[in-house]
């Protein structure tokens, strides 16, 4: 079959793109991902290079997975596959394979977010004095931001941090324990690289980086320092898609690149293959109030008509909810879409505010109706069983790992206290030893704190459950984590919630060790594409829909005090390109509901919180499509 086959002329053209530096400009539906796909294919067959000299970088592991699937389905050869992995991943794997390039605690090992939250946060706050754990957060969050910005790069960025002591204590405290932290990998790579510390053995040929809009100010100099030496660089994005400004996403990188790769080439793609040509019309009114985007045409090209696209207005949630609920009963039971091919959107769902009063709708209608949360949620519970299996986990693989031993320690029923733990932290510090260390002296001599014979029987316990299962004994990791689970989570509803967070890791990737699996899971911050739940109505937040679409989508509260919000400066049209991406979810039903007031729990969320009065979302006052009045609304006509 012809590597070209299924491309449009503006594909293949920009598919088959050499000898440049190259951007490719795809807006949403354009084919960005089959693109890539095909230039992957393309170097491999058509310019015979060696799969091995290619890299190709994505910003979640769920395109990751996506691209090497369909690479594989082309080539048909696992052996010819590039190397393709998240830039998180692909630092981790660096470092790991060059230890002693990067100055970090020997061996490598990620503290995950329970660990930062109940360890690190917790620790930094009582050896610095401090009052909340809201300050040690604010200084580890600052940390991250500082590395992301490169402003740890200047001469005296340690004298200008906000609390110079923070630096100290946090450096002690990652030698205690022996871990890295998941927002220094990119850092350090670009610093090893930087300095010479780290030469890849076999450097790429040519780099292609996906979603490039969303990369931070450290990631695009780590790229840029891994491009140097006649690579080709192959920058896929779309301004109008960087919405990760949260996390210090930069967009002028993609609206520099040809002034930053010279001579470049610059591709695009113009034909929008998802969204009806109305709902298209109202996604560029959004995109077109940003002066500093670069213009770029999109044009529809699909079957389906037109499209129908709503501006909803209520009184109140309520109103809005049931509203939803019976346009939800009729795109099901009379336009024949089925309800996972129905999105829900909000911007923001703590403590499930937002979605709660739709899903109660939905399910009073008869509707499938399923929340997207965190996926790992089942890991993190505080004092939950997901937890102390991942602990134990890590165990197995090292059993001296000291963030595992904290953790599985604090959770247990033993009596010790914070009290004994700090006494080993200090003896730890006292005698230049790892916490594991420290601990191994107190079972060996537990007059040495106050409380060492309840710390020697609770380690004593917990190699009890070490020593009864070997990972020797079953074939692969996936059953050992099967038999560790049947053996130490007890309920069999949070059991399967725990295998259902692995299950999915074992579907993206082969890991043939624990370490692999171990290391997957920490940099799963990765996976900010979220997966829909199969024949159910999936409410989301908006961030989490990135990279999805159905058939119809509502964007729900649409409303100032939320879209911007609170959001000032730059970060405004951060939120304005999230409502554009929003929008482009939908390909041939998009609702969009605001109401002119909301009560009880929902009047105290967003900007002038306590206020119940609501206004349209300044973004879309003035646009094409009119609010009308909700209350009753139904379809029309058929679009299907």
């Amino acid at each position: 079959m012809p590597w070209d086959t299924e491309l449009s002329n503006e594909q293949r053209s920009a598919a088959s793109h050499v000898g440049r530096h190259a951007r490719l400009l795809a807006g949403p539906g354009t084919g960005k991902t089959r693109c890539l796909t095909k230039r992957i294919v393309y170097l491999i067959e058509e310019q015979g290079v060696d799969p091995s000299r290619i890299l190709v970088l994505t910003f979640t592991r769920v395109a990751k997975a996506e691209i090497r699937q369909r690479v594989l389905a082309e080539l048909g050869n696992e052996a010819q596959l590039p190397h393709i992995s998240t830039l998180s991943s692909f630092a981790l794997r660096t470092i790991l394979s060059h230890g002693a390039g990067v100055r970090l605690p020997q061996p490598i090992r990620i503290a995950d977010d329970y660990e930062e939250r109940w360890i690190i946060e917790e620790e930094l706050k009582r050896l610095l004095g401090l009052s909340r754990i809201t300050e040690a957060r604010q200084l580890m969050n600052q940390l991250s931001a500082d590395w992301e910005q490169l402003t740890a790069d200047a001469n005296d960025w340690e004298n200008r941090f906000p609390n110079p002591q923070f630096l100290g204590a946090w450096q002690e405290h990652r030698e205690i324990y022996g871990y890295t932290l998941r927002a220094e990998l990119v850092y350090q790579l670009k610093n090893a690289v930087q300095e010479g510390a780290i030469e890849l053995d076999l450097p790429p040929r040519h780099i292609l980086v996906d979603e490039y809009q969303d990369l931070n100010a450290c990631d695009l100099a780590t790229i840029r320092y891994l491009s140097e030496g006649g690579v080709e660089l192959y920058a896929a994005g779309d301004d109008d898609q960087s919405i990760y400004g949260f996390r210090y996403a930069y967009p002028d990188g993609i609206r520099r690149f040809p002034d930053e790769y010279v001579p470049s080439n610059e591709l695009t793609l113009t034909e929008c293959r998802r969204c009806a040509p109305r709902i298209l019309d109202l996604a560029l009114y959004v995109a077109q109030q940003d002066p500093r985007r670069i213009d770029k045409p999109l044009m529809p090209v699909v079957s389906t008509g037109a499209g129908e696209v709503r501006l909803l207005r209520y009184a109140n949630q309520s109103v809005e909810a049931q509203s939803i609920a019976a346009l939800c009963q009729q795109l099901v039971n009379e336009q024949a879409i089925r309800p996972d091919e129905i999105l829900i959107l909000v911007r923001t769902d703590r403590n499930r505010v937002f979605s709660n009063p739709i899903r109660e709708a939905l399910t009073a209608a008869g509707l499938p109706v399923a929340t997207v949360s965190d996926p790992l949620e089942p890991l993190n519970r505080e004092n939950g069983q997901g937890r102390r299996f991942l602990a134990l986990l890590h165990l197995f693989d090292n059993d001296q790992d000291g963030l595992a031993w904290r953790t599985i320690l604090r959770l247990q029923r033993n009596g010790i206290g914070n009290r004994a733990f700090e006494d080993i932290y200090d003896l730890a510090r006292r005698r230049g030893l790892r916490f594991f260390d420290a601990l191994q002296q107190v079972c060996l001599e537990p007059a040495l704190i106050p409380r060492g014979n309840l710390v020697q029987r609770a380690v004593d316990e917990v190699r009890q459950t070490l020593n009864s299962i070997s990972l020797g004994n079953y074939q692969s990791v996936k059953d050992f984590t099967e038999a560790l689970a049947n053996q130490v989570i007890p309920e069999a509803g949070e059991r399967a919630e725990v295998m259902g967070v692995l299950e999915r890791l074992f579907s993206l990737g082969d890991f043939q060790s624990l370490s692999s699996l171990l290391r997957s899971l920490s940099t799963s911050l990765d996976d900010v594409e979220q997966e829909t739940e199969s024949g159910a109505i999936n409410i989301m937040t908006m961030h989490q829909a990135k990279g999805l679409t159905a058939s119809a989508v509502f964007v729900v509260a649409a409303e100032d005090v939320y879209i911007p919000g609170k959001t000032v400066g730059s970060r405004i049209e951060d939120e304005r390109r999230l409502l554009y991406v929003s929008l482009t979810r939908a390909k041939t039903y998009l609702f969009i509901t605001h109401c002119r007031n909301r009560v009880g729990a929902q009047t105290h969320t967003g900007r002038n919180s306590g206020n119940p009065r609501r206004l349209l979302t300044r973004f879309l006052q003035g646009g094409p499509i009119r609010s009308i009045d909700g209350t009753g609304f139904m379809l029309e006509t058929n679009q299907r």
